[in-house]
């Protein structure tokens, strides 16, 4: 959830001269920092329900398996993660996970935390493997700002979970209002890896990434799209040469991912829960793809998280990315909820996670009979997912 998406209450705040005024429709004012955290915080923490919104009459239920250590910062912290699978011992495999307010945090399958990264806050943050930089292959972890308006690039030691500096300088996005959203493209034709960001605006800026012989890696804007409002979650198909992004209030669009596709998207799922519609409650946050890696390039599925309902939509990886289902996720007897990022993985990744992996961002912690605890990350076993939907697996 952003700061400026779909608030429950009316609030008008005076403090120290400034206005602030939350309505239906978003902000309207802010002109403090300390005024913004201040009544976030406070509404994350006293009017998120994990009851609220309206559920399709088809929604399913499945129970996550783990969770990582919850976030050190309190309010709303935790937002997006991202999967490293091992190749050797995929048991070994990581979670990188956003702290907006913070930092980057890699956690084991158990969910422990093995190392972090202060980046001052990060938002949303996606991986890939087998990037060659000076000469050898990189695992390199991307992530935005928002606080700085910028992509944080590091490679990521598999052996001993650290993130290392990897770019030559700091890539500056140019924000319309603020950087949130990240995924990578790796591109099939060229073999290019591009970051790209998402901003509140509905601007989407394409980077292209190259080794230029210095061992960092350097970021060149090749495209800018749009979407007509505020907008965060993206992935890329790489197989397919397609980007998804998630426009919160609108639904999912679809944009060619190659720098010289155009600009034109289409829209392929949009928000309501009537026959026809893409059965999300606004906000459309994050999206992930469920790409089976000895599939063919129409095999397996769209994935959204519909934070306005608290549940998971499910869609054909395939044009016209036909509904498959929707599900709401448990864990320890709680519902997990308000969920922003996500990230899935269609590889097994040991006897847990037979068919592979789904981490979710746990927005509402609360466990029957216990304190509320900080936000973190569940893990999901997808064969309890595709069980439970009646989805084809590996």
């Amino acid at each position: 959830m952003t700061r400026g998406s779909n608030p429950l209450v009316r609030i008008t705040c005076v403090a120290a001269g400034s206005l602030l005024v939350l309505t239906g429709a978003g902000w309207l004012s802010w002109q403090s920092p300390a005024v913004q955290d201040t009544v976030y915080c406070w509404m994350v923490e006293n009017l998120i329900s994990a009851d609220r919104g309206t559920r399709p009459a088809d929604v399913v239920v499945v129970a996550a398996t783990a969770e990582t250590t919850p976030e050190r910062t309190s309010c709303d912290a935790a937002d997006d993660p991202a999967v490293w699978v091992d190749p050797v011992d995929p048991s070994n495999s990581l979670i990188v996970g956003a702290n907006k307010r913070e930092s980057l945090s890699v956690f084991r399958l158990d969910g422990q935390r093995i190392s972090e990264r202060q980046t001052g806050g990060s938002n949303n943050v996606d991986i890939r493997d087998g990037i060659t930089v000076r000469g050898r292959d990189r695992i390199i972890v991307g992530a935005t700002s928002p606080r700085g308006s910028r992509i944080d690039l590091f490679e990521l030691d598999a052996a001993s979970g650290r993130l290392l500096d990897i770019a030559e300088t700091e890539v500056s996005t140019t924000p319309e209002v603020e950087t949130s959203g990240f995924c990578f493209y790796r591109s099939p034709r060229s073999g290019y890896l591009f970051a790209i960001s998402t901003d509140q605006s509905g601007l989407i800026e394409q980077w292209r990434l190259s080794d230029y012989g210095g061992g960092r890696l350097r970021a060149r804007l090749v495209r800018q799209l749009r979407v007509g409002s505020e907008q965060e979650g993206c992935v890329a198909d790489d197989a397919n040469g397609l980007l998804f992004v998630a426009e919160e209030n609108v639904g999912i669009w679809r944009f060619g991912a190659e720098p010289g596709t155009g600009t034109a998207g289409t829209l392929i799922a949009r928000t309501g829960l009537e026959e026809g519609a893409g059965r999300m409650q606004a906000d459309v946050e994050g999206l992930a793809l469920y790409a089976p890696p000895h599939g063919g390039p129409d095999d397996g599925f769209l994935v959204a998280s519909s934070q306005g309902n608290n549940t998971y939509v499910v869609y054909d990886r395939a044009a016209p990315h036909a509904y498959r289902g929707t599900f709401q996720v448990t864990f320890d007897g709680g519902a997990v909820a308000n969920t922003d990022g996500i990230d899935l993985v269609a590889m097994p990744l040991g006897p847990e996670y037979p068919a592979g992996l789904l981490v979710i961002q746990d927005g509402f912690i609360s466990k029957p009979g216990r304190p509320r605890q900080n936000q973190n990350f569940k893990l999901v076993s997808w064969e309890a997912v595709a069980s439970a939907l009646a989805l084809e697996t590996p």
